[in-house]
């Protein structure tokens, strides 16, 4: 059995070790829109950079839905959403590697991504066409008022009448 020390001393070298690896194959990426880099991962953060759409760095960490990455001289974090993962813009070897793989290659779709919505982009919507099946299969599932009373009483809720602010009152929203 390992002494304390010794096993904290091979804590200390596996430590150091990944650090390196990490440091050492920082991960290219894109950025897919004109992004803002903060500070620290938060949205009250201070600003340090802006940054144009297309323009490359490299992603130093990860933390929830931010990363960090370095462009040029600047260093700050911003949306993952906002990053192409792989390689840097030009190069064309967008899953080369395994970060890259793992933490979000983009292939070619046709929809676009805000802060893990998926939406329509402009090419969907010159492109879609009316389905009458589809607006039946849409009716069938709305409720009448008598049913949706129903319901909201079974779960305990019940109509409350709001009325409109009076706009002398000052108190406008």
């Amino acid at each position: 059995m390992l002494s304390f020390a010794k096993r904290c001393h091979c804590v200390l070298v596996l430590c150091c070790l990944w650090a390196g690896l990490t440091a050492a194959h920082a991960e290219p990426v894109t950025l897919e829109r004109e992004s803002v880099l903060r500070s620290e991962p938060r949205t009250d953060s201070a600003v340090v950079s802006s940054l144009p759409s297309g323009s490359a760095g490299e992603a130093l960490a990860r933390q929830g839905a931010w990363v960090q990455i370095r462009s040029g001289s600047v260093t700050g974090w911003l949306y993952s959403f906002n990053v192409r993962f792989g390689a840097a813009a030009g190069s064309g070897d967008g899953a080369a590697s395994v970060l890259g793989r793992v933490f979000g290659p983009r292939q070619r779709v046709s929809v676009t991504s805000t802060i893990g919505i998926r939406g329509l982009d402009e090419e969907d919507l010159k492109q879609a066409r009316f389905d009458e099946g589809q607006v039946r299969l849409l009716d069938s599932y709305a409720a009448t008022r008598e049913q949706a009373a129903s319901h909201a009483g079974a779960a305990g809720l019940g109509a409350t009448r709001v009325d409109y602010l009076d706009e002398s009152s000052g108190n406008r929203p």
